[in-house]
């Protein structure tokens, strides 16, 4: 990858700016769910650079949750009201 598709794909990142953390047990549903509602999630590197939502493991800080990015506060708000 050359520095300007990294910058790209930096840039994209950006724009997933609401989340929220959730416990690692319900990440694999709750992945489901975010699919079926927001459509594929956004890949850093791969085809998917469009998509309004991601998920990751929130690292050794919070090792048992993953926080889930969103573009829209409302697809936040929704997946706040199902999943917490």
């Amino acid at each position: 990858m050359n520095s300007a598709q990294t910058r790209k794909y930096r840039r994209a990142f950006r724009t997933l700016e609401h989340n929220v953390l959730i416990d690692a047990k319900k990440h694999r549903a709750a992945g489901r769910w975010c699919a079926a509602q927001f459509g594929k999630r956004w890949e850093a590197i791969g085809k998917n650079t469009d998509g309004l939502w991601t998920m990751f493991w929130a690292g050794r800080d919070n090792h048992d949750k993953y926080i889930f990015h969103f573009v829209e506060e409302q697809d936040m708000l929704m997946f706040i009201l199902k999943w917490s």
